[in-house]
C-alpha cells in the first residue's frame, strides 16, 4: 500500500477507477464526474486528485484524468483488503452497509501481516457484491455522512 493513503484518497482513486471502468471508449475521465459522483466541490476534487498525482497513482492530461498502473495496484489492493475486513465483519454479524463502512476506515491503516492474520482467521467470502462498487458505494456513503 502507498505511504500517506487516507480512507479519503483512496475514496477518490477508487471512485476514478470506478467511472473509468464504466466507460467503453474512454481511458479518462473529467473532474466534474469526481465531483458528480462523490457530491464534492470542484476545488476539494481538484486538491484531492492533486495528491493522488503526486502519489504517481492517477495522470492528469487535456482528456481529463487517468489512473497509472500503480493506480490500478492500489485500487486492486485497496478492493482485497475491503473484502477481507468486511467480510470480517459480517461473520461477527455486523449488516452488510456499516461493514463495508468500516471496512473503508480501516481499509488502509492496517498492516499487511494483520490483514494475512485476518485472511486465514475468516471464511471465504459472504458477500457476493462487486467489490469496485460496493466500495465505491461507501465512498459515497461517507460524503452524505
Amino acid at each position: 500500500m502507498v505511504d500517506d493513503m487516507t480512507p479519503e484518497l483512496a475514496d477518490y482513486l477508487v471512485a476514478i477507477v470506478y467511472l473509468v471502468a464504466r466507460r467503453s471508449s474512454r481511458c479518462c475521465i473529467k473532474l466534474v464526474e469526481v465531483c458528480r459522483a462523490l457530491g464534492v466541490a470542484k476545488s476539494t476534487a481538484s486538491l484531492m486528485i492533486g495528491k493522488l498525482a503526486s502519489m504517481g497513482l492517477v495522470e492528469k492530461n487535456r482528456e481529463g484524468i487517468a489512473v497509472s498502473k500503480l493506480g490500478l495496484e492500489v485500487t486492486e489492493a485497496v478492493t482485497r483488503r475491503h473484502e477481507v475486513l468486511e467480510n470480517m465483519f459480517l461473520q461477527l454479524g455486523v449488516d452488510h452497509e456499516k461493514a463495508c463502512d468500516i471496512a473503508r476506515k480501516l481499509e488502509v491503516v492496517l498492516g499487511s501481516r494483520d490483514l494475512e492474520v485476518i485472511r486465514e482467521k475468516i471464511s471465504s467470502s459472504l458477500s457476493k457484491c462487486n467489490k469496485l462498487e460496493c466500495r465505491f458505494d461507501s465512498a459515497i456513503r461517507a460524503r452524505k455522512h
